[in-house]
């Protein structure tokens, strides 16, 4: 499950397990007619969050189930009123593990394949952690 070398390499056929890391990022979030009433640049809306536990999957607890996955971008879609034919762009976890990279982006192909082709593609971003070495003194 950890990456011997403690890097991530998501999507990436070095992919060797997750690279334990910290890190923070800060997100501000306004209701948007406060936003709209302060003349704050608007970047995004959220329409709809969703969440769900995989459940039992065949080879054990690190492994995700595609299909628990997918279940969850169709529904969360719905939830939003959005028509996933406009969804042009994913942001995808990735394990960095060669085992759950390709159930990841099997449930993204598996939830938008009616709705995107080769012409018409969703893009996909992937959120990876590393754990660097330490600076030397």
């Amino acid at each position: 499950m950890l990456s011997p070398s403690g890097r991530c390499y998501s999507f990436d056929a070095r992919g060797d397990g997750y690279g334990r890391g910290e890190g923070f990022a800060v997100l501000v979030l306004k209701k948007l007619s406060s936003a709209i009433q302060d003349r704050n640049p608007i970047r995004a809306l959220i329409r709809s969050v969703g969440m769900n536990q995989d459940g039992h999957t065949g080879s054990g607890i690190t492994q995700p189930s595609k299909g628990m996955q997918a279940q969850l971008i169709r529904q969360t879609h719905e939830k939003a009123g959005l028509d996933m034919r406009h969804t042009r762009f994913f942001e995808a976890h990735g394990t960095g593990t060669p085992v759950g990279d390709p159930i990841e982006a099997r449930a993204i192909g598996e939830a938008f394949f009616k709705h995107r082709s080769s012409e018409d593609p969703i893009y996909m971003q992937v959120q990876t952690l590393q754990a660097l070495p330490a600076p030397m003194n």
